[in-house]
């Protein structure tokens, strides 16, 4: 307790100390601000100023209104010297405060707003950057459809102006969906696109969590020694970033050494995953907790006392989302150490004890239960008897009414049916009696040919004796390939001339005519062809399918071919 006392006293005047040089650096860039008329020179304070409360905000909310009003001001500055790149940064900066501290709300109204006056100075790392603090305010909201559309319509943009770190940026964040998803497939799929899209680009940062990312989805995967190698490499990037920045990335190296923990302790590799446990306890001053992890470590070394601490341990930092994960792990520190005995009779110590803790009341209940049935059966039963009464007469009439229906239904059907088989018989012999009638007309003007009038002029009635020649010859008509282009060649004529004739001579178009010939073979070989089959008929005069032969056949006859063959049977 006094060791613990005195390392408060060191501790506090060190806090102290902190505080008072982040306030003199405060007060040191207000005052440059203030005295300064170099617009440049307040840029770039306005600037070192806006990144010290940016990371306050996060942690304070109460720091983001001072942070939010130095930002107008340094927007203000740099519109007047025409700096877009520091109007978009802050732009950038002020979405990515609001997501840190949930104002999700906030971030979906203004980042439609913010991209349409980034797009217009053209600045596209800014741009495309500005999208990740709106796809997350979805994913924070559970929205996880609405993010991922986001996402693909920045990818789809970013692939209209060829823009490789808006892709590789899209693409990290669908990736990140697909993973809350469990989707690892597609997640991965995404990390590596990313991957190879973002090598050749400055935005290091980006790439090296891509390899972090990727090596976690292949520990989800249980792919472990890829997990390694991918991690592996991420050492190379981090390096370069590091170069680049002059700046030790702790929180790239804490995340690669959480991968490696992963890896190895997932695998059973407890040697190596304690050698990054205790490397994390170094780099983050034990901030990152790994009780779950060495709690599975003990307990493969059979110290299963301080395995049992360190799940304990793990359970009371859980948060709901994990919290049943925590418990899980204890219970396999259990099993192991005690068998699956021990674990059976912890669940039993629990079934029992919620047993116990409701007896009582489910015995006072169950008396009360019992008492109340005994009246209720009473009464129960005479409503059973009225009931009874009750739906035997509805059955009596609900049959009754079906059946009444059915009858109704029953002649309707046989009325109609005999109103379609008169129609159809009527139509039948309507169309007997014009074969009949033209037949005899045909034989008149045979046999007086000098009082014959054909309508159309000389030439006209040669080129249709020419045209029915040619469709009668060798049944050209019922060729399903004839081609009326073909035929006006063949005749040595024109479109529109042979249309004229055929109209003035047929009364008919000669596509018209064309079909009155298909359509008398196929009305003769429906009475004559018995053994043909309606679509075999089709087929052979020329019908590009059944149902146009149906529609013609209607509209000729008003009788379809169906019960056309019906009729020819029944007379």
């Amino acid at each position: 307790m006094k060791n613990t006392f005195l390392l408060l006293l060191l501790l506090i005047p060190c806090y102290l100390i902190a505080q008072d040089n982040t306030q003199a650096q405060k007060d040191s860039l207000r005052a440059v601000i203030n005295q300064t008329t170099d617009g440049k020179e307040k840029i770039d304070s306005y600037k070192r100023l806006t990144n010290i409360y940016y990371f306050e905000a996060l942690r304070d909310e109460l720091k983001k209104d001072t942070l939010f009003a130095l930002y107008d001001k340094m927007d203000a500055e740099a519109e007047k010297l025409n700096n877009d790149g520091a109007r978009a940064v802050l732009r950038v900066n002020k979405l990515n405060v609001l997501n840190g501290t949930q104002k999700y709300d906030e971030v979906i109204k203004l980042a439609p707003v913010y991209l349409a006056f980034i797009e217009k100075m053209e600045m596209w790392n800014a741009y495309f950057q500005l999208y990740t603090p709106w796809i997350n305010s979805y994913r924070n909201q559970g929205k996880e459809k609405e993010a991922l559309e986001l996402a693909q319509n920045m990818y789809d943009y970013a692939k209209k102006i060829n823009n490789d770190t808006g892709k590789g940026t899209a693409l990290f964040n669908m990736a990140i969906i697909y993973g809350n998803q469990y989707r690892f497939t597609e997640q991965e799929q995404c990390y590596r696109e990313a991957i190879t899209l973002l090598q050749d680009i400055p935005a290091l940062n980006l790439l090296a969590s891509c390899y972090d990312k990727l090596s976690s989805c292949l520990v989800a995967q249980k792919r472990f020694d890829e997990a390694i190698l991918i991690a592996d490499e991420t050492e190379n990037i981090i390096n370069r970033y590091e170069e680049a920045t002059g700046v030790i990335q702790t929180n790239a190296r804490t995340n690669r050494f959480m991968v490696y923990r992963g890896a190895y302790y997932q695998s059973g590799q407890y040697d190596k995953a304690e050698y990054y446990c205790n490397k994390l306890d170094s780099i983050s001053n034990g901030k990152i907790k790994s009780y779950e992890e060495r709690s599975g470590i003990f307990a493969s070394r059979g110290q299963y006392k301080e395995a049992l601490e360190m799940a304990d341990k793990n359970i009371e930092i859980a948060g709901p989302k994990f919290k049943a994960q925590a418990i899980g792990a204890k219970m396999m520190v259990l099993l192991r150490k005690e068998g699956t005995e021990a674990l059976e009779q912890t669940f039993r110590d629990a079934v029992g004890a919620l047993i116990e803790k409701h007896k009582a009341e489910f015995n006072t209940q169950l008396d009360e239960i019992r008492t109340q049935y005994e009246v209720d059966k009473i009464t129960a039963e005479k409503e059973r008897i009225t009931i009874e009464k009750e739906r035997n007469r509805n059955y009596f009439l609900f049959s009754l009414g079906g059946c009444i229906l059915l009858s109704i239904t029953l002649g309707i059907w046989i009325y109609y049916n005999r109103t379609i088989l008169r129609k159809n018989k009527a139509l039948y012999r309507q169309i007997k009696e014009q074969d009949r009638l033209e037949e005899e007309l045909k034989q008149i003007t045979a046999d007086d040919d000098s009082n014959k009038v054909i309508p159309g002029d000389r030439q006209q009635r040669q080129l249709v004796a020419r045209f029915n020649e040619f469709l009668l010859n060798e049944r050209n008509y019922a060729k399903p390939e004839i081609n009326l282009d073909e035929l006006i060649s063949e005749l040595a004529t024109n479109r529109t001339y042979l249309f004229e004739a055929v109209k003035n001579v047929t009364k008919k178009t000669p596509l018209d005519y064309i079909h009155s010939l298909k359509l008398e073979e196929a009305k003769q070989m429906l009475e004559t062809r018995l053994d043909l089959n309606i679509e075999t008929i089709s087929e052979g005069c020329g019908f590009v399918s059944r149902s146009t032969f149906h529609r013609l056949f209607r509209a000729r006859y008003s009788i379809t071919p169906a019960e056309y063959r019906k009729m020819t049977l029944s007379e």
